[in-house]
């Protein structure tokens, strides 16, 4: 008996799912792009219990016949494509047949559709892939699809779905970007009978913005006239010069019309801002290019996330060049773009350190000002015998040792020490907290604010404390003591956008401790112009008292050391 053979259509549809259906957030995906195949004016999204319990999407497209209803539950079935060679230009979101199939297999599903010339619609129910009823159904044209019970007959993947408000957000930041990618088309988007957000068709792109992404951002931005090439138009809002974000989630990029993860075009958006954002920060953006389809592969990725441009060079350059065009303009009007520093002050840390620490150690009889945190109790001896020679163009500085010379990272230095005097207060869950006189407020998008929801113990184990006070809006009632309330909400901003994208990270208390101190020290580099020659040494004692004064926390070298033998074999 041969043990090779076909799989059931059913079991075949669940294992495709596995590709397609990811989370709720998926399925709401394909549904839209159908609805936007459709032709759809408006556009209606509903869901429940971050998407496992019920979504809902309901569009007034074209609609389908009930034999094409039907035919559309079939693996490979598909309107969008007929030949091989239409591959290498496709202009529709789906093309390959898989999406309905795949969801009605591992859920309830329900469509209800009617075209125009039809007199009355269909309704067809599936559970679990298999037909329950198919009958007439009275409505107005277009489709209405309800999905419930997401996976329940493959219940090992719900364990794999994230808490109900981190799934609402993913679900709530994927409309806004099909939203703000069709401006043209009207959108509703309601969770548990509550409206989230509603934006008319045909609304300007800034207003459209506005609306979904808030009064703040729209504030950000400015109107990027369209620029063409040959088979290529470009056009969309971009963020004024010294608006950065910690992540890539607020620059959007949208490729005729489908919103795209993009290496080429972010680090085109990137690179152009670089010396108008920090180092190491994302521009915001909403960027739309539309170009040849035959130049595109979307076919590249599963869910069609990514895309592959048949030149990248050539849309990376077209972007640059844009953008810059934009930007050297805004310095016409009176902003120095060339001028402009490589780093903008944008730290989330300032230079100083609390004054809640260790009493200043006398270095040559001199008492400095500069006060470094107290090193942990299983800190080693403190190694002394340096004498600073010189300063090295600020970054850095020359020391004679007792062994030879060296020459330290100042920053590095300075990270160091302030890692391991951060990462001790949350061992011993005894973070040095400070309460505001006036509580801080701050507004999140979905993600973050679902983030900062799962993660409230840990960050009040770190010395914070935070209030809700309405969907996505919350007020900082205390903060660290090594966190400066000025530069709070950047800060916090930054740590959640990292918090979703190292979910990981932060699942275990020992290791969420560490990228924490990790993160609230990545941006405390302090320069060595800064330090008085007393603080400068006292910085040293202090980076020997920590357990790994060798490597900042990015395993960078802090100091580097030729001894009296080094320097004899160099000069022979």
């Amino acid at each position: 008996m041969s043990t090779i053979r076909i799989l059931e259509a059913t079991v075949a549809n669940q294992i495709a799912a596995g590709e397609v259906v990811e989370r709720p957030a998926a399925v709401i995906k394909e549904l839209l792009e159908n609805s936007l195949d459709a032709e759809a004016h408006r556009v209606t999204v509903d869901f429940s219990r971050g998407g496992k319990a019920q979504m809902i999407v309901e569009d007034d497209g074209k609609g389908m016949t009930g034999d094409e209803a039907l035919l559309s539950l079939e693996r490979h079935a598909t309107s969008k494509i007929q030949l091989a060679s239409d591959l290498d230009r496709i202009t529709t979101f789906g093309f390959r047949g898989e999406a309905l199939p795949s969801i009605a297999s591992v859920a309830r599903f329900t469509m209800q559709t009617r075209p125009a010339s039809a007199p009355s619609g269909t309704e067809i129910s599936i559970n679990g892939g298999k037909l329950v009823h198919r009958r007439d159904h009275g409505m107005a044209p277009g489709t209405r699809i309800e999905v419930s019970n997401l996976f329940h007959p493959v219940p090992a993947r719900l364990k794999f779905l994230k808490s109900d408000e981190t799934e609402a957000a993913h679900i709530v930041r994927l409309v806004r970007l099909y939203a703000i990618a069709h401006p043209e088309v009207g959108f509703l988007l309601r969770e548990d009978g509550r409206e989230i957000f509603r934006s008319p068709g045909n609304a300007p792109l800034l207003d459209r913005v506005r609306e979904i992404w808030g009064r703040q951002v729209a504030g950000e931005v400015t109107i990027m006239p369209a620029f063409a090439r040959p088979g290529m138009r470009l056009s969309g809002l971009l963020g004024k010069p010294g608006v950065s974000r910690g992540t890539r989630q607020d620059l959007v990029t949208v490729v005729n019309g489908r919103p795209v993860d993009s290496r080429t075009m972010a680090f085109a958006l990137t690179e152009s801002y670089h010396t108008l954002i920090p180092k190491g920060r994302y521009p915001l953006a909403f960027v739309f290019l539309e170009m040849d389809p035959a130049w595109v592969d979307v076919n590249v990725h599963p869910a069609k996330r990514e895309v592959r441009f048949r030149d990248e060079a050539k849309v990376r350059n077209f972007l640059i060049e844009s953008v810059l065009a934009v930007l050297r303009a805004r310095a016409d009007d009176g902003l120095p773009v060339a001028t402009i520093p490589a780093v903008v002050p944008a730290s989330a840390l300032t230079a100083s350190v609390p004054k809640t620490v260790s009493a200043p150690v006398s270095v040559s009889g001199v008492t400095p000002t500069y006060v470094p945190p107290s090193a942990p109790a299983h800190a080693p001896a403190v190694r002394l015998g340096w004498r600073l020679l010189s300063r090295l163009r600020e970054e850095r500085a020359v020391f004679e040792t007792p062994t030879g010379l060296a020459i330290l990272d100042i920053g590095a230095a300075h990270q160091r020490v302030l890692y391991e005097s951060i990462l001790a207060q949350f061992t011993a869950q005894k973070p040095v907290s400070q309460p505001m006189l006036v509580p801080l407020s701050i507004e999140l998008e979905p993600l973050p604010a679902a983030v900062l929801k799962e993660r409230l113990p840990l960050l009040a184990s770190a010395g914070f404390d935070f209030e809700e006070y309405g969907r996505n809006f919350w007020r900082i009632q205390a903060l660290p003591a090594w966190l400066e309330p000025e530069a709070a909400l950047g800060f916090v901003r930054d740590l959640l956008a990292e918090m979703a994208r190292r979910e990981g990270d932060f699942g275990r208390p020992s290791l969420a401790y560490d990228a924490l101190a990790k993160i609230a020290v990545i941006k405390a580099r302090r320069k060595g112009d800064s330090l008085s020659d007393a603080e400068l040494m006292e910085l040293v004692q202090a980076l020997f008292r920590t357990v790994q004064p060798g490597t900042c926390p990015r395993g960078r070298r802090t100091y580097v050391e030729w001894t009296d033998a080094d320097l004899t074999r160099r000069f022979g």
